[in-house]
């Protein structure tokens, strides 16, 4: 299992240390705890952002190809040696998003585009391989999205959606509420700042409705479903092992067919255009 490199290099917090440094340095040395946990306890685990890059990177995408609603970055921090070594093979990667704030703080230099998903500014059959990594939850009107998606991959092409899963008891919650509820404990546990942090709509994300979307734009599924994820990172001691503990209980419930849909967080599905 790999270990996000921004935490690799920790020390403990001196009494000197303004009250912000000894929070990160508390953040990192409990990510630090829980990836040391998670190594002994179930090492097999993988988290649904692993499965998304690799499933990316067996597509080994030539040419050109989109990462719709790039955000700050196409890879996470662990896995940007993946991006270089996709780029150095010949591959060129394309990224849009409508979040101008969030295309200005990239730093690996891919041509990007500000514009929202539902109107793309690229010809059609652009790319070989179009992304969608977390995307799908903000979407306002899923079906001219999907149609754009699908107007600019080539056919025979590719489609890899990576979003949440509605039905899952904690999007469930999510939606019923405050939104700054929501954008607050998203920050203070994920340690995003409050504007990096999205409203969600959840209108296009069950397995059904985005088979379903996808079907009428004239694609089929080809691989992917509802995943399980790693156990839930809460970077407070009173809740720290409670969050694991229950995190892999849920990964064994999962497997039961009845409680799949409940207890997978995540959808990761890949299409094929074949018209």
């Amino acid at each position: 299992m790999r270990t996000p490199s921004k935490i690799t290099q920790l020390r403990k917090p001196s009494a000197t240390e303004e009250p912000e440094s000894r929070r990160s340095r508390s953040v990192a040395d409990s990510w630090r705890r829980y990836f040391s946990v998670m190594e002994r306890w179930d090492p097999e685990a993988r988290s649904v952002q692993d499965l998304f890059v690799d499933r990316l990177i067996t597509r080994s995408p030539e040419g050109r190809w989109l990462d719709a609603g790039c955000g700050r970055a196409t890879f996470p921090t662990w896995r940007s040696h993946d991006q270089l070594l996709l780029a150095a093979s010949g591959s060129r990667l394309f990224g849009c998003d409508q979040d101008f704030l969030a295309l200005r703080d990239r730093r690996d230099g891919i041509p990007l585009c500000n514009a929202h998903l539902e109107a793309l500014p690229y010809r059609d059959e652009a790319f070989s391989l179009v992304v969608a990594n977390m995307v799908f939850e903000h979407i306002d009107h899923p079906i001219p999205t999907v149609a754009e998606l699908v107007r600019v991959t080539r056919k025979g092409g590719h489609i890899l959606v990576h979003t949440v899963n509605a039905l899952h008891y904690l999007a469930l919650l999510a939606r019923f509420t405050p939104f700054r509820f929501h954008r607050w404990i998203v920050a203070r546990v994920e340690g995003r700042a409050v504007g990096q942090v999205y409203p969600t709509r959840y209108r296009a994300n069950t397995e059904r409705r985005l088979c379903s979307l996808f079907a009428q734009a004239g694609c089929k599924r080809i691989w992917g479903g509802a995943m399980v994820d790693m156990p839930l990172h809460l970077p407070y001691p009173a809740v720290f092992w409670l969050a694991i503990s229950w995190g892999l209980v849920e990964r064994r419930l999962a497997q039961a067919p009845g409680l799949r849909h409940l207890l997978r967080p995540n959808l990761l599905i890949e299409f094929e255009r074949n018209r």
